[in-house]
């Protein structure tokens, strides 16, 4: 008998389960479906069975949107009631389409679905972002929910939910500000090729197209404020505040030309106020633009705010941006080098000391005389020579080898450092007894922007280097010494005729200081042959990274 009632537990346990399973799967069901809701027609057919939805119907034919409805895809339905058309001009057909294409979501978002309380992407491509403090979906507020069809849902609301301007159409109606103005005025119509139609060949032979053409704007292209799928939250400053920051931006941003000069100096001002995302400016004395530029709010007057459709937009009377915010420090990693003389000589290393966890050096060799200790004395007076080599397996052979960089820089003074770290244990003995301590000496040529190049061949040298913008006898020179990782300020020296050697340093006022007279692109040179032009000695080379530091005047 005990063996009976076991068997007939065993039966009757998965079957207690069974009803069990199958009351929580149908009250998952029931969520969507209930017998009485079962869903046998379309979308369209859904909203013309509600009577306070018949002028969002007669609109929907009205603009095509029915057609839409009836196709086999699945929506999301946020359908106004009739009262919510009042002061609407309903016969207006072109502004109805534009409107209608915010009201419709591709697939189904029940009230359930977390997903609905984000942000939705309507099927004209306009987000619908859900305001958790008011409830609202663009303004619009749900009053019946989750009414089922075959292919969607239907949400009927109190309001249309708004059709937003994206941040460029808003600032589009501004047309008295500068910051619209400059932007606007960069608009280029281009040719389109993948929609333009090569329709035959003319009388010379070339293809004939029917041209498509589009706008193309090199501020968008890089802030596309424009564009529906980026969420930025974009600054706009009064006129009187641009022209302050163009007054004190312009030194800054000399070019050729005044004209180019001018709209530089523009478009500076226009791409400090985009900020990723959707920010509350209200909330931050301070806010750190996209470009890495901090931008002060406190203080600044807000005159008008607008959601738009791909994020906010703020008008704000100034932002006093610091120059020091503006203009600031231009680090030149070693390994980012962008030509030699001969890059097989010149090897990346890892080190773990190093900013970015690289540096680089030259593969060459370098005989350096030092004073070390008289055991007899103690006193370190006696002389004695070394060469030092990276590998002296490989030696390269060549007088000013150089590593060249490449730097965008703005028209501005600069002091100019380097860590050029020779960490090297036989480079260095700071006891003095067995060699001494290698000197690391390094020359640095620069281009300015807009200038001839950096180059081999002076007039009575074909090795030496021409172009740089302090002529052919003076540099800047950086010195230390090997095993110590410090940050080294180069300054100005005078060079040996002919060999470019090293001479004395320039004793003038300021002789540490670059001056840059144009924005743009620098070349910079890191040489060797600071000291000797011996025959395979001429010289190592180490770079960490070049830092170049604007001299700007504190600010208050």
């Amino acid at each position: 008998m005990k063996y009976i009632k076991f068997t007939k537990s065993l039966f009757i346990l998965p079957f207690i389960i069974g009803l069990m399973m199958t009351g929580c799967y149908e009250n998952a069901w029931e969520n969507h479906i209930n017998p009485d809701k079962l869903a046998k027609d379309n979308v369209l057919i859904a909203i013309s069975n509600q009577p306070e939805l018949s002028i969002f119907l007669a609109v929907l034919k009205r603009t095509g949107y029915d057609n839409l409805l009836k196709t086999a895809n699945s929506f999301t339905v946020f359908a106004p009631t009739n009262t919510a058309w009042a002061g609407i001009d309903t016969t207006n057909v072109a502004q109805l389409t534009k409107m209608m294409g915010s009201l419709i979501v591709y697939n189904s978002y029940f009230t359930d679905n977390q997903k609905l309380y984000t942000s939705l992407k309507s099927v004209n491509g306009k987000n619908i972002f859900y305001d958790s403090a008011s409830k609202t979906f663009n303004g619009a507020t749900i009053i019946k929910a989750d009414i089922r069809s075959l292919n969607g849902v239907v949400q009927i609301t109190d309001q249309l939910v708004e059709r937003k301007d994206n941040i460029w159409e808003y600032l589009s109606t501004k047309t008295d500000n500068e910051q619209f103005k400059f932007i606007n005025g960069l608009n280029q119509k281009v040719i389109d090729p993948n929609k333009s139609v090569a329709i035959g060949v003319d009388v010379s032979g070339s293809t004939k197209f029917d041209t498509v053409w589009m706008n193309n704007n090199n501020f968008l292209n890089k802030y596309p404020i424009d564009n529906e799928d980026s969420i930025y939250t974009y600054v706009v400053v009064g006129n009187s505040g641009f022209d302050m920051l163009y007054n004190k931006y312009l030194p800054y941003f000399r070019l050729g030309s005044t004209n180019q000069t001018d709209s530089v100096t523009r478009f500076n001002i226009c791409q400090d106020f985009v900020f990723k995302g959707i920010v509350d400016i209200s909330k931050f004395d301070t806010l750190t633009d996209v470009d890495g530029v901090k931008v002060p709010i406190k203080g600044s007057v807000v005159t008008e705010t607008y959601n738009a459709s791909n994020g906010k937009v703020y008008f704000i009377d100034q932002s006093n941006i610091r120059l020091k915010d503006k203009i600031k420090p231009i680090i030149i990693q070693g390994e980012d080098f962008t030509g030699a003389t001969n890059a097989n000589y010149v090897f990346t290393r890892y080190k773990l000391w190093a900013s970015g966890q690289r540096d680089v050096v030259l593969s060459s060799g370098e005989t350096q005389t030092d004073t070390l200790f008289r055991a007899s004395t103690g006193i370190r007076d006696s002389v004695a020579s070394k060469t030092y080599f990276v590998n002296s397996n490989l030696v390269a052979n060549y007088a000013n080898f150089y590593i060249q960089y490449n730097a965008q820089v703005n028209s501005a003074n600069y002091d100019v450092y380097y860590v050029a770290y020779d960490d090297i244990s036989g480079h260095f003995d700071p006891t003095y007894t067995s060699y001494g301590v290698y000197k690391v000496i390094q020359k640095l040529f620069v281009s300015m922007p807009g200038a001839p190049k950096l180059k081999y061949g002076t007039s009575d040298n074909k090795s030496g280097v021409a172009n740089n913008y302090l002529g052919d006898l003076t540099c800047f020179v950086g010195q230390g010494m090997a095993g110590v990782h410090e940050l080294t300020k180069l300054s100005k020296w005078n060079l040996v005729t002919t060999t470019q050697t090293l001479d004395s340093p320039v004793t003038l006022p300021n002789a540490d200081l670059m001056v840059v007279p144009q924005t743009g692109n620098m070349t910079l040179w890191l040489c060797n042959t600071a000291r000797s032009t011996t025959s395979s000695r001429q010289g190592l080379l180490f770079l960490d990274y070049i830092m170049l530091v604007p001299r700007i005047a504190d600010e208050q």
